[in-house]
C-alpha cells in the first residue's frame, strides 16, 4: 500500500516500540522527512512531539522528532529506539516525488498477545477485563530482554560517533574545580554538544549545556530551528535541555555568534575552562568564543526542594538532528596536571559513559520517558507481572542488576542505567540519587519478598541474602530517627533533607515502608533460619509501630498526622496505615473516614506531583490505596477507586495506548500533566494484581502458592469473574458468579501439591464437596465447587 508524507497521521492503535522503518517506493533524487512520535494524539500538534525527554540517557531516543535523509529506494530504518508511541506523522521538508510504504517499527519489545500469557482474567464487566490486560501489556512495553536495547553511541577509529541525544556522563572523574576539559570534535552534520559540572544520573541538571552549531552547509536539514540554534553559534543552556518538558525545565541562557565558520567534517579542538566560581571560558581551535558567569543569568539554579546528586561531571551529546565524532578527551588541572584521558576509540567508552547495549533483563518505569530502572516502583508492578505472565525474569532480572550495584555502605541504587557499568560508575551512580527516594531501599526488599513468596525461589534468596541484609542495615541507619523511632533521620546524606517517594511529610507513609521492609525481611530471615536477624528486625518494626501510634495519632481530629510538626495527611498516609495495619481497627476506620474529603472524579488527591504544576491523580499512590482498601474489605471504596482511576486508560479514544498511564487528570478526561505523562508507565499497575487477588480472589497464603486462598471481596459488583493464575505448581483455574437462582457458585481447580482455602464472599450457608457450613471457610485439594445455599 503506497503512503506519502502528508497523507495523515499513522495510528498504530496501541503503543508500539522500536526503530522506525520505511519502505521507499519512489524517489526523485533525494528527500528529507521529519518524523514525529507521540503516545497521545495531541503530541502531533506540538513541534517536539510529546518530548523531548532529557531525563536519562537510557538506550533510546531523547527526542520525539527525527529528520532523515532519504537517498535511494528500498528499506530505511532509523537509528534510535523510540520507546513508546501510538501516533506518528511524516512531513516532507525537502525534495519531491517521495512515496513510502506503510511506516512500521522493528520492535524492540516482546509482542506476545496478552491472551497467550499464562495468567488470565475476564469479567462480565468488560471494563475490568480490559483494565487487567493493561498490566501484561505495560510489562511488555517496559521489560527489556538482554541485547534488545541497543547502544546509543558507535565507537569507530575516528572516535565516538554520537547522534543527537541527552549528553551521557562519565563517573571516572567528578567534582573538579579549576580545570580544563579538552576534546576534538568532527561535526558530521548540524553540530556538537557537551556539558560540564552537572549532576550524574540525578534529579537535577544544573551545569551549563553547550551546543556548537555548524555553518549549515548545502544539504543540511531544511527544518533546523535556526532561532533556537543559529549557524556558527555557541548556544549556552542550563537545566535538562534547551527546551522545557513540564518538570524537566530547560533554558537557553545565551547565544555566542562566532566570527568564523564551523566547518563540518573537519576536526576542531574545543576547550572548556571551569574556573571554580561559576565562571567559564570556551575556546574553539585556541580562539576564545565565550566567557561568562552562569549565575549572572539568574535562571536555572538548583531546585531547593529536590536534592541533587553530590557528584558532578562532564558529558557528551549533541542536540536534536545533529551528529558528531568525539575523540582525545582530556582533563587537566589549572597547573597543567593531566587528570583524565579517554581516546574514545575503544568499546570500554560505551560502558564508562553508560550507553552500552543491555546485558541484563532490565525494566523501565515508562516506555518513552523514565528509562531508568526505578527499583522502588517494582513494589507495585512486579505483582502485576507475576500474576499475568509468570515470567520471573522481568522481576528477578532487574532486581539482580540493582543488587549487583550495591555500594560498600550497603546502599543500592534507587535508579540505575540499563547499560553495564564499570566499578567506578557503579559506585558514583548508586549514591547520587539517595537523598530523594531513600524509602525505595525498603521497597526493593519488599519487592524481593513478593517475588520470593509467589515463586518459592529460595535460591535467589540465599544467593542475595548478605546483600539484602546490608541494604536493610544501610536503609535503617540512613532513615531512622533514634529519638522518635520514626522515618526521618535529621541528618540526611551530604547534609540534604531526607525525603521519600511516599511523600514529603515524612510521617506515617514513609515510616510504614520502614516497618513493612523490616517485617518482610524478618519473615525471610526466619525462613533461612537466621533467627537473630528475624528477632532484631521484628523488634525495630514494633518500636516504630508504637511510635506512629503514640506520636502521630491526633485523637481530637481522628487521624494520623503527616509529621510531628504539621497536622496534615494525604491519601498515601491513609493507604500506608491500612497496608501496615497500624494502630487499632477503630483508629484505622476513623482515619479512613478522612478519605472522602480528598475525593476527585478520577480518584483521590495527593497534592501536586511537581512544584508549579497542576494537581493530578497518581495511579502509583492509588495503587497503594487500592490494596489497602482491599485488605480492609472496603469493597465499595476499592471498586469505586478502580473505576475512577483506571477506567480512563481503557476508554477507546485518541489517548488509548493499551497500557497504563503515569498520571490521570483530576477529572479523568485525559492523561495528567498532558504530554509529559508516560502512557506506558508501570508504577500504577496494581490494578492487574488487584483484579486477580481480590476480584477473582486468588492469593498465596504460603510460599510458592503451596497454600492459597480463593477469597473474592464480598459484594464485588459483577455477574461473574473467571481467571487463571500461574504458580510454581502449575496453573490455578478459578471462577465465581451468580447462578440462575441468584446464588453464588465458586469453582476452583488447584494444581497437585497445593491446598486451597475457599472463603465464600457471603455470610450465609454453603455446600462444598459434601460439606456444608455458614460463614467460615473450607480447605480442599484438587477440584471443588461451592454453592451458596
Amino acid at each position: 500500500m503506497a503512503w506519502g508524507p502528508g497523507s495523515g497521521p499513522v495510528d498504530y492503535g496501541v503503543a508500539v516500540a522500536g526503530k522506525a522503518t520505511f519502505e521507499v517506493l519512489a524517489l526523485e533524487e533525494y528527500a528529507q522527512i521529519e518524523v514525529k512520535y507521540s503516545e497521545a494524539y495531541n503530541g502531533l500538534e506540538n513541534p517536539q512531539g510529546d518530548g523531548p525527554f532529557a531525563f536519562a540517557n537510557a538506550l533510546a531516543a531523547t527526542f520525539r522528532v527525527e529528520t532523515f535523509n532519504i537517498t535511494e529506494p528500498g528499506n530505511f530504518t532509523g537509528y534510535f529506539i523510540q520507546g513508546s508511541q501510538r501516533w506518528q506523522s511524516v512531513k516532507l521538508v525537502k525534495g519531491s516525488g517521495l512515496t513510502l510504504g506503510n511506516p512500521a517499527f522493528i520492535s524492540s519489545i516482546d509482542t506476545t498477545p496478552v491472551a497467550a500469557q499464562d495468567g488470565y482474567f475476564a469479567s462480565s464487566n468488560s471494563m475490568y477485563t480490559d483494565i487487567w490486560a493493561l498490566g501484561p501489556r505495560t510489562n511488555q512495553m517496559t521489560c527489556f530482554a538482554p541485547g534488545t536495547q541497543t547502544a546509543t553511541w558507535d565507537i569507530t577509529e575516528n572516535g565516538a560517533y554520537i547522534r543527537g541525544q541527552k549528553p551521557a556522563s562519565t563517573a571516572k572523574i567528578v567534582n573538579l574545580s579549576n580545570y580544563t576539559l579538552t576534546f576534538e570534535a568532527m561535526i558530521d552534520y548540524g553540530g556538537t554538544g557537551w556539558r560540564v559540572d552537572t549532576e550524574i544520573d540525578a534529579i537535577q541538571a544544573t551545569g551549563p549545556i553547550f551546543v556548537l552549531t555548524s555553518e549549515y552547509p548545502d544539504g543540511s536539514f531544511a527544518n533546523i530551528d535556526r532561532s533556537l540554534a543559529p549557524p556558527n553559534t555557541l548556544v549556552l543552556g542550563r537545566g535538562w535541555s534547551l527546551q522545557n518538558q513540564t518538570s524537566l525545565p530547560g533554558y537557553v541562557l545565551d547565544k555566542f555568534p562566532l566570527k568564523v565558520n564551523v566547518t563540518e567534517k573537519v576536526w576542531h579542538k574545543i576547550e572548556t575552562v571551569s574556573h571554580g566560581d561559576d565562571t567559564y571560558t570556551v575556546f574553539l581551535n585556541h580562539e576564545e568564543i565565550a566567557h561568562f558567569n552562569i549565575s549572572s543569568y539568574g535562571i536555572g539554579d538548583p531546585n531547593p526542594y529536590i536534592p541533587g546528586g553530590a557528584n558532578k561531571g562532564f558529558a557528551f551529546g549533541p542536540w536534536q538532528d545533529q551528529a558528531t565524532y568525539i575523540r582525545n578527551v582530556t582533563v587537566t588541572s589549572n597547573n597543567g596536571e593531566v587528570l583524565y584521558t579517554q581516546p574514545m576509540t575503544s568499546a570500554d567508552a560505551l560502558i564508562e559513559y553508560g550507553v552500552q547495549t543491555n546485558t541484563d533483563y532490565v525494566q523501565s518505569d515508562s516506555g518513552k520517558r523514565d528509562r531508568f530502572s526505578w527499583m522502588g516502583d517494582r513494589l507495585i508492578s512486579s505483582r502485576a507481572t507475576l500474576v499475568s505472565t509468570a515470567d520471573g525474569r522481568c522481576v528477578w532480572g532487574p532486581t539482580q542488576q540493582t543488587l549487583s550495584r550495591q555500594a560498600t555502605s550497603g546502599q543500592i541504587p534507587a535508579n540505575t542505567l540499563f547499560s553495564p557499568l564499570d566499578t567506578v560508575g557503579t559506585l558514583i551512580r548508586t549514591i547520587n540519587v539517595d537523598p530523594l527516594v531513600a524509602d525505595y531501599e525498603f521497597d526493593v526488599l519488599m519487592t524481593i519478598y513478593n517475588y520470593w513468596f509467589r515463586s518459592g525461589n529460595d535460591t535467589f534468596l540465599r544467593n542475595n541474602w548478605n546483600t539484602m541484609t546490608a541494604t536493610l542495615s544501610y536503609a535503617v541507619t540512613r532513615t531512622l530517627d533514634d529519638g522518635t523511632q520514626l522515618y526521618g533521620a535529621p541528618n540526611g546524606a551530604n547534609g540534604l533533607p531526607l525525603s521519600g517517594e511516599k511523600g514529603q511529610a515524612l510521617g506515617p507513609g514513609n515510616t510504614v515502608s520502614l516497618i513493612l521492609g523490616l517485617e518482610k525481611m524478618a519473615e525471610m530471615a526466619e525462613h533461612l533460619n537466621d533467627s537473630f536477624a528475624a528477632d532484631k528486625y521484628r523488634t525495630q518494626a514494633q518500636l516504630s509501630r508504637q511510635a506512629i501510634d503514640q506520636l502521630l495519632w491526633n485523637s481530637t481530629g481522628g487521624y494520623y498526622s503527616g509529621s510531628l510538626d504539621t497536622s496534615g495527611y494525604d491519601a498515601m498516609d491513609i493507604a500506608q496505615v491500612l497496608l501496615g495495619e497500624i494502630g487499632t481497627a477503630a483508629r484505622r476506620k476513623q482515619f479512613l473516614g478522612k478519605l472522602d474529603a480528598l475525593k476527585l472524579p478520577a480518584g483521590y488527591s495527593n497534592g501536586t506531583r511537581f512544584v508549579g504544576t497542576p494537581a493530578v491523580v497518581n495511579p502509583y499512590y492509588m495503587s497503594f490505596l487500592l490494596e489497602g482498601l482491599a485488605m480492609a474489605n472496603e469493597t465499595a471504596l476499592a471498586q469505586g477507586l478502580l473505576d475512577d482511576t483506571w477506567s480512563p486508560m481503557v476508554r477507546r479514544d485518541v489517548n488509548f495506548t493499551g497500557a497504563l498511564w503515569e498520571y490521570v487528570s483530576p477529572n479523568g478526561s485525559y492523561p495528567g500533566l498532558d504530554l509529559f505523562t508516560g502512557q506506558s508507565h508501570y508504577w500504577g499497575g496494581y490494578s492487574t494484581a488487584f483484579l486477580t487477588e481480590y476480584a477473582l480472589g486468588i492469593r498465596p497464603s504460603a510460599v510458592g502458592y503451596s497454600q492459597f486462598v480463593f477469597a473474592p471481596l464480598p459484594s464485588f459488583n459483577v455477574e461473574w469473574v473467571q481467571g487463571r493464575v500461574p504458580t510454581p505448581h502449575g496453573l490455578i483455574y478459578a471462577n465465581w458468579g451468580y447462578g440462575s437462582n441468584g446464588k453464588i457458585i465458586m469453582d476452583i481447580k488447584a494444581p497437585q501439591g497445593t491446598k486451597a482455602t475457599i472463603v465464600p464472599p457471603f455470610p450465609g450457608k454453603w455446600t462444598c464437596q459434601g460439606r456444608s457450613g455458614q460463614g467460615g471457610n473450607v480447605t480442599i485439594t484438587g477440584n471443588a465447587r461451592l454453592f451458596e445455599v
